[in-house]
């Protein structure tokens, strides 16, 4: 017998009919026709090559060739349920690496409590924190990225989406700069004093997207050609994240735009204050990605539980 000749749905009902002896109750636990189960028992009896049950007043009665192999069969179905069955994951014992993107950004306001967490919950898990790059989809792709935080634009659909807060982008200033008891003075800054801050590339074909350092670059970028709305012109000075962009404010006369989350981290540090302007700030969301193919992984699960636990979410 080739095994091309028989499907493990015909094996599931020669064990129900090994143990129950009847194709009607066969039928109803299977949740099939008796018709169903006649036809594939003939089918099983032309794979084997033997009849495998024979009618008795008793009910259906195991040939010799049935009564060798059915134990095997039984093995190997529940062999084979336990293979596919979804693997525990108890973070107390396990052992992983997860590969984690997140920028500036959230290496300030989750990474640390994050590797806290985990080491109390899971001694033995590794976080390895990477920066995002231009790579960020391709390693989602192939595995190289477990899970990504960010602020994310259009998000390819093989991808899963999971929205934390949002997040305002607001103008800072040194906690001695006079701007900060006159934001209207801010359209009138020449581009020379506000800082610009660079940011990273698009998931290809898939729209505008940015993370961390490039976060206030998304949000103000559609008014950068308005007089004073951005103020992101040729000749400003350019930095690469958003939280150099405060250590440099605070020791300068400069100003920039970076997310009010950071800009009050470092309020609290007494270093910048921040300038409120009358526009509404802008808003943009800050999220969590990870792969389709990951969706029953049990593993990234509990990292993702314990990344909102983190935040705060719910």
């Amino acid at each position: 017998m080739f095994m091309s000749s028989i499907d493990l749905n015909l094996l599931r009902v020669f064990d129900a009919i090994f143990e129950l002896r009847s194709v009607t109750r066969t039928a109803e636990r299977l949740n099939l026709t008796q018709s169903a189960i006649s036809h594939a028992l003939g089918r099983l009896r032309v794979a084997f090559g033997d009849p495998l049950f024979v009618r008795h007043p008793a009910g259906l009665q195991p040939t010799a060739r049935a009564l060798e192999i059915a134990p095997g069969i039984r093995e190997g179905l529940a062999q084979l349920q336990v293979a596919l069955a979804p693997s525990p994951f108890d973070p107390a014992i396990a052992r992983r690496r997860f590969r984690v993107s997140a920028g500036g950004y959230f290496c300030a306001l989750l990474v640390p409590a994050l590797i806290a967490r985990a080491r109390e919950l899971a001694p033995n898990v590794v976080l390895e924190i990477v920066s995002p790059g231009p790579d960020l989809l391709a390693s989602l792709d192939d595995g190289r990225t477990d899970l990504a935080f960010g602020a994310f634009g259009k998000v390819p659909p093989r991808l899963h989406h999971r929205v934390l807060f949002p997040e305002e982008v607001v103008w800072i200033a040194a906690q001695d700069n006079p701007l900060r008891e006159s934001p209207e003075a801010l359209a009138r800054l020449p581009a020379e004093r506000r800082l610009e801050v660079v940011v990273g590339q698009p998931f290809p074909g898939h729209g505008a997207y940015s993370w961390e350092g490039g976060l206030e670059r998304l949000v103000v970028t559609p008014g950068a050609e308005e007089e004073g709305a951005s103020g992101l012109r040729d000749g400003s000075p350019r930095l690469p994240d958003a939280i150099t962009a405060i250590e440099t404010v605070a020791i300068t006369d400069l100003v920039a735009l970076v997310p009010r989350r950071l800009a009050e981290k470092g309020m609290r540090e007494r270093r910048i204050a921040i300038v409120e302007t009358p526009a509404s700030p802008h808003r943009v969301e800050m999220a969590m990605l990870w792969h389709s193919r990951l969706a029953g992984d049990e593993g990234l699960r509990w990292l993702r539980e314990v990344a909102l636990g983190c935040l705060g979410a719910t």
